[in-house]
């Protein structure tokens, strides 16, 4: 659970005062608090649960030692993270990343477990805490949530589905605060106030955040853009139309169709509200053949429209570059190949993107020569440069495609980028992600991943 978006209670001017667990043979009133919500938790996401989901307490405390030890042990994975997505630009590739992992999880109030099916509460919490975390429990018992079946997922596409996982929670603890404290239920919300408040809430994260923006990519896009889409896909409201289109009783079964048949495949996607704007495919998945005897492929991602926006905002307000939220959401498909060269052991990066039409793509292309400080290398490659960090970078825009490599040998980065562009992409067999993503990754180094 978000403590940035627990604040759902304070946009109807409540606060619930927690209660104190009592001893004696008779349950406790920690235990009857737990059981009632339990049931409240039913009710509000209209599903039953099939088994008890057993709720611990630990301290703030001994959350951020448990959060200091597993980045402590992280060392590798997350210098060969810097050595990646780093070079993609999210931060230097020389980077120390362990005390960011470690403070990535200061937003969590509580979570809910996939692995133990249980609840874990920081120190004491609000009721309508307690009701989120025993929702995911209730959408675990009914959609599976178990986290081997994100290995599959790209960053983008776990994105988006745990915008509905959390988006979902997030309704129905809404729902909840309105019946107990206003006797009143979802159609009778003020959705415009609420909508603007959370995205606002978002924006503060963003601009308030001490760490690199990927280890905020959850918590940013999960919370506000999950509640407006799932909110939508309930009741029809948004925050540009805040205005409910069909009666009530809402009809609960629509989200279920949001785990199941109708799952969203990109943060595009969840950030359109379903608007139609097909994803296009771009870049490499593997290495071309002819580059093979080189490079070794290390892994593979897309960004997507949420993280290509965090990649680019620290560009905004630049000269010439103009709003990079706008320019963001003139994504139409990426690919991020991560390459080892097998003869010297560097590891370098290609990122393919393909725009709404060749001035998007070219505001990319200015933006990427930027984000990377880079200058052309005199002669007459303009495509060729070297970046602020010294490695060698090529960028090259074709019509609405754009190409960035970085750290890659001169000589091979020609055929690397033709191969990138669709004129260079020959017919493959679509490769399944063995290994969690990024996203997916940072997600499951918290202490839980549905929070």
């Amino acid at each position: 659970m978000n403590r940035f978006f627990d604040g759902i209670a304070l946009l109807v001017g409540l606060s619930v005062i927690p209660t104190i667990a009592g001893c004696s043979d008779e349950p406790s009133e920690e235990e009857r608090r737990f059981a009632r919500l339990a049931k409240r938790a039913e009710q509000v996401r209209e599903l039953s649960f099939r088994d008890a989901v057993p709720v611990v307490t630990i301290t703030r405390d001994e959350f951020e030692a448990d959060q200091e030890a597993a980045a402590a042990a992280e060392e590798d994975d997350l210098a060969e993270m810097a050595a990646t997505y780093g070079r993609l630009g999210y931060f230097a590739v020389d980077a120390d990343l362990r005390e960011p992992l470690a403070r990535s999880g200061d937003w969590a109030a509580a979570w809910y477990s996939p692995e133990s099916n249980g609840i874990v509460l920081i120190g004491e919490v609000d009721d309508s805490v307690l009701i989120h975390e025993y929702v995911h429990g209730l959408q675990d018992q009914h959609f599976d949530l178990a986290p081997d079946q994100d290995d599959a997922l790209t960053s983008d596409a776990f994105l988006a589905q745990r915008a509905v996982t959390e988006g979902d929670a997030t309704l129905a603890e809404g729902r909840f605060i309105m019946q107990e404290h206003l006797d009143a239920d979802l159609h009778l919300v003020d959705w415009g106030p609420l909508l603007s408040s959370v995205h606002a809430r978002r924006e503060e994260l963003l601009a308030g955040s001490e760490l690199p923006l990927l280890f905020m990519a959850y918590p940013s896009f999960a919370y506000s853009f999950g509640l407006e889409y799932c909110a939508h896909n309930l009741t029809g409201a948004s925050a540009a139309t805040p205005v409910i289109d069909r009666l009530p009783p809402f009809d609960w079964s629509s989200e279920d169709a949001l785990f199941t048949t109708r799952a969203p495949a990109s943060t595009q996607q969840i950030l359109a509200l379903d608007a139609q704007d097909p994803e296009v495919g771009a870049g490499l998945e593997e290495i071309p053949s002819t580059l093979d005897d080189r490079l070794e492929r290390l892994d593979w991602d897309t960004l997507g429209e949420w993280l290509t926006y965090l990649l680019l905002r620290p560009l905004e307000g630049a000269p010439d570059l103009g709003d990079m939220r706008a320019l963001a959401a003139a994504w139409d498909g990426d690919r991020a190949l991560f390459v080892r060269d097998r003869k010297t052991d560097a590891i370098g990066t290609a990122w393919a993107s393909a725009w709404d039409d060749a001035g998007a793509a070219a505001g990319v292309e200015a933006a990427l020569w930027q984000l990377y400080d880079g200058s052309p290398i005199a002669g007459d490659e303009p495509r060729l440069g070297r970046a602020g960090d010294g490695e060698l970078i090529w960028i090259e825009r074709r019509e609405e495609r754009v190409i960035a490599l970085k750290n890659v040998d001169e000589a091979l980065m020609p055929s690397l980028a033709e191969a990138a562009f669709p004129s260079g992409i020959r017919p493959m067999r679509h490769m399944i992600r063995t290994r969690p993503s990024l996203a997916a990754r940072l997600s499951r180094r918290l202490a839980g991943q549905h929070h």
